[in-house]
């Protein structure tokens, strides 16, 4: 029971890992790490831009620009990580955006091998594999995509404007002859926490799904509205049942028009990013980590993590402290039951 209440991760106060450098970067909306290189991110911009995402370094600057031949990058929201079906690491941009709720033909989501960025300042990638997805309650707007580090599944999160996220399972091997068709499998309700920030919305920016990502492990799920992160313990890596559980919820710093959410590579650090040519790429650090588990966690013990952006040490928190024990269940009490001050 110990283990359990310590794994909850509690975030410090958002450091700015780096300030994007690049003019054409000015709507960061998809974010994901490279699984390959430390310190590295992928981005693309929102609708109206190439179809093209970029490698970003820790010190904001493009390292490769990748153009996909042969689509179109209608309304490009959101970028996520994940094996394709033969295990091969692949990068998914979801081209998801549905505002007017008139894609009666479905939505778009592109999968590219995942590159090693650096080589060549301009790369065209292969011929990207698309696939149609349909939501079986109709068209309607979408801005986060996640796709399972162990399964291979997909997932889409929706966006209304009003009423909880519905979330939706994509088939276990998709068909890009398709159309495929989602299922619904769970919802997030984010609620108003008073938290301040988002595009001039007001308290509709406390409750807008705008992003999402899962841990490299499998063991967590972060959602994102403009305002705040809501993150999930995924049992065995369950989605489905972690969605049923109670989420922690931390504030986000406040930005122009946040859309972006990645977990950092190792897993122990979430990253932010912002609309807005110049915009910072926030860092979460946890001040509990989560404690690793499977096998190879049991076999040795966690090195401590190091904070790239920073260079400071976070070293894992063990259990023997008991003071450290009833701050970190105060602490997480707090962030999990904070007042709702829009009332």
């Amino acid at each position: 029971m110990l283990a359990l209440l310590l794994a909850a991760v509690v975030y410090g106060d958002p450091v700015v890992a780096f300030t994007f450098t690049d003019p054409r970067i000015n709507e960061s909306s998809g974010l994901v790490a490279s699984s390959t290189t430390d310190g590295v991110v992928f981005t693309h911009n929102d609708s109206g831009d190439q179809a093209r995402f970029f490698a970003v370094d820790a010190r904001g600057r493009t390292l490769t620009t990748y153009d996909l031949p042969g689509v179109q990058a209608r309304d490009w929201e959101d970028l996520a990580r994940g094996p394709d079906e033969r295990g091969r690491n692949s990068l998914w941009l979801g081209d998801i955006g549905d505002n007017s709720a008139r894609r009666e033909n479905g939505i778009l989501v592109h999968r590219v091998r995942e590159p090693v960025p650096g080589a060549q300042e301009r790369v065209q990638t292969e011929a990207p594999t698309s696939f149609r997805l349909r939501y079986p309650d109709g068209p309607g707007d979408a801005e986060a995509l996640v796709v399972h580090p162990r399964t291979g599944r997909l997932y889409v999160l929706s966006k209304p404007l009003a009423g909880p996220t519905q979330v939706y399972g994509a088939p276990g091997r998709l068909d890009p002859d398709g159309p495929n068709r989602l299922e619904r499998i769970g919802e997030v309700a984010p609620r108003a926490t008073g938290t301040q920030g988002g595009p001039g919305i007001g308290g509709l920016a406390q409750l807008l799904v705008t992003a999402a990502d899962i841990s490299p492990d499998g063991g967590r799920l972060a959602v994102r509205t403009y305002t705040d992160v809501y993150e999930f313990d995924l049992p065995n890596g369950d989605l489905v049942a972690g969605l049923a559980t109670e989420p922690t919820v931390s504030p986000l710093p406040s930005t122009q028009q946040g859309e972006g959410l990645a977990y950092s590579r190792d897993g122990r650090s979430l990253l932010l990013s912002s609309e807005g040519r110049g915009s910072p790429v926030h860092r979460l650090i946890p001040v509990v980590a989560p404690i690793p588990t499977g096998p190879a966690a049991r076999a040795a013990p966690a090195p401590a993590v190091q904070d790239p952006a920073t260079d400071r040490r976070w070293p894992l928190v063990g259990a023997g402290s008991a003071l450290l024990v009833v701050l970190v269940l105060a602490a997480a009490r707090a962030v999990r039951h904070r007042p709702d001050t829009s009332r």
